[in-house]
């Protein structure tokens, strides 16, 4: 059973946060200042500390926070303060290590959403197994096309996501890697399922507009604003607002962005009033924002604020076993695009080749390098040579070996059993990356191990 420290001066609060946490079944302890939390701190482990800020001096829970972080920096603090101010919000997140921020009078479902957040976080997203906590079921992403290690990570991690209903996620990862699927899966099988899907680009629009677009504006706003209008995000409430491109988002526009995130809540361009929304936010990036923040680009505030749960889609050369997939998946894609065209099957040496390849663009790239030679190949069969010279040039040719074979013969079993073993030797016993210099899958190479009972660490460097 997860444990809280819930640290105020004021019995009273103690009392009712004390009350609302254990009807959601934690373990709660009380404490009435800072010197008494980080007695009973010491005594035993907690998983989520919520203070209040101000407790007999004004410094007191910051106090507190400092001294936490310093002796588990893994924590999670939520501050509460009944003193409203944005600065010491983004101060104690960005800088000081507050988990979340959180104003009188404190609205216990954003409490409860927060509290579950910070125990995902605690707990890194894994199980511990001889626990009797129920595990996340398994969910299956059928539109992902993978069979690969890396991606089947990335999903339990989705999974994991999707089932706390954890409503703010960063999606990284190199251009084509398939970022906007991943997005568009933690929407279509979470809890916000049947209300809205809102994707935009951050970069396609000039500030004013972005600003409009996602805020929404006031009739006479501005010269064209002849209408109010509402923006992606009060038009999203319930559903989920997906932020592509955030690494391209003005200075100015990522300053609103984190009040939204913050306090829930934002002002039309040209309004007065406050509106409160409740959206999941993925915002999605092809860059590297902490770079970006050391360039003095992006908000190093907003940056800790976004990255806080990350998913990184790995690019394709680091998921090579997924290629034979995605090109039997493109090609009878193609076959329906194109009524009259008929079924193509890629030839082993052309599918060693698009395993050779290191893929810069990704899918996005082996998409269009398959619709290429599906397109212009007249045969029924994608040969090396229909391939681009850049992917075909990636492979050996059969004119680069020369083998010959003895008089007495040899047996084909014994040929494929000692390439085997020179791939495994020259790779160091590492499966993925054989597999790869042979141009099979690793759930190939494995079974093929498994009958010549070949074991990894038998080829690894002594």
């Amino acid at each position: 059973m997860p444990s809280i420290l819930v640290v105020d001066d004021e019995q009273r609060q103690r009392t009712i946060l004390q009350r609302i946490l254990k009807r959601e079944g934690y373990e709660v302890e009380t404490a009435e200042n800072d010197v008494v939390a980080l007695e009973k701190i010491e005594e035993k482990p907690f998983d989520v500390v919520i203070s209040d800020m101000r407790m007999g001096k004004m410094t007191a829970g910051r106090d507190l926070l400092r001294e936490i972080k310093r002796r588990d920096p893994d924590l999670p603090v939520l501050i509460i303060t009944a003193y409203v101010a944005l600065d010491d919000a983004v101060d104690l997140v960005a800088r000081e290590g507050a988990f979340y921020y959180l104003v009188k009078p404190i609205d216990t479902d954003v409490l409860k959403k927060e509290i579950i957040r910070a125990l995902d976080m605690r707990r890194g997203f894994t199980f511990d197994e001889s626990s009797n906590a129920t595990p996340v079921p398994e969910i299956h992403f059928e539109r992902i096309i993978s069979q690969s290690e890396r991606m089947q990570q990335l999903f339990k991690t989705m999974s994991r996501v999707i089932h706390r209903g954890v409503n703010q996620v960063l999606i990284t990862g190199e251009t084509g890697t398939g970022k906007e699927l991943v997005a568009q899966a933690i929407h279509e099988k979470g809890k916000r399922k049947d209300r809205p899907f809102m994707p935009i680009s951050c970069s396609a629009m000039p500030e004013q507009l972005i600003e409009s677009e996602l805020f929404g504006h006031e009739k006479g706003a501005f010269t064209s604003a002849d209408s109010r209008k509402k923006g992606i995000f009060e038009a999203a409430n319930g559903g989920t607002v997906v932020l592509d491109e955030i690494g391209e988002m003005s200075p100015q526009t990522q300053t609103k962005l984190l009040r939204v995130l913050q306090e829930r809540e934002f002002m039309r361009v040209g309004g007065v009033e406050r509106i409160k929304v409740d959206v999941c936010v993925i915002a999605v990036t092809n860059r590297d924002l902490k770079a970006a923040v050391d360039a003095k680009t992006f908000r190093e505030d907003l940056y800790f604020r976004l990255n806080i749960i990350q998913l990184p889609v790995p690019p394709l050369r680091e998921r090579k076993d997924d290629i034979p997939l995605l090109v039997d998946f493109f090609l009878k894609k193609f076959c329906e695009e194109y009524a009259d065209a008929n079924p193509k099957q890629v030839t082993p040496r052309a599918m060693s080749a698009l395993r050779r390849y290191e893929w810069p663009g990704n899918i996005r790239q082996l998409e269009g390098c398959l619709l290429r030679s599906f397109v212009l190949t007249e045969s029924d069969i994608i040969d090396i040579e229909d391939l681009s010279a850049e992917i075909s040039d990636s492979s050996l040719t059969p004119t680069d070996f020369h083998v010959e074979i003895p008089e007495e013969g040899v047996s084909l079993d014994e040929i494929t059993q000692e390439y085997i073993r020179v791939a495994l030797t020259q790779k160091h016993g590492n499966q993925t990356h054989a597999a790869e210099l042979l141009g099979i899958s690793r759930r190939r190479l494995q079974n093929r191990m498994k009958n010549y009972r070949f074991k990894s660490q038998d080829f690894r460097s002594k």
